[in-house]
């Protein structure tokens, strides 16, 4: 069961996707205005596939919001479901 993040530093680990489309999917770690940003490993998609790719990271922040992007022309997605694997590391920054 999720509980609220309240300040706690968060590591996200890895994220795990149904993922079906042509090209390649860039994905990235961002923290709230951008101030950190962890650019994972690119993606590559085919139109049919029977796996779920789990991608790593090493993420740490308080809040962590997860961007999908396609860069190309004619370079199509669609995803059917996301797992974000994440664990708590400290209670918040030091004062």
């Amino acid at each position: 069961m999720a509980k609220n993040s309240v300040g706690e530093l968060l590591h996200f680990n890895a994220v795990r996707l149904r993922v079906t489309g042509s090209g390649n999917l860039q994905l990235s770690f961002k923290s709230l205005d951008d101030v950190n940003v962890s650019q994972l490993v690119d993606l590559p998609m085919v139109a049919a596939t029977n796996k779920e790719p789990t991608v790593l990271a090493n993420y740490i922040d308080q809040l962590g919001c997860l961007e999908f992007k396609t860069t190309e022309i004619n370079e199509t997605f669609a995803i059917c479901k996301i797992v974000i694997f994440v664990r708590e590391v400290a209670s918040g920054y030091p004062q």
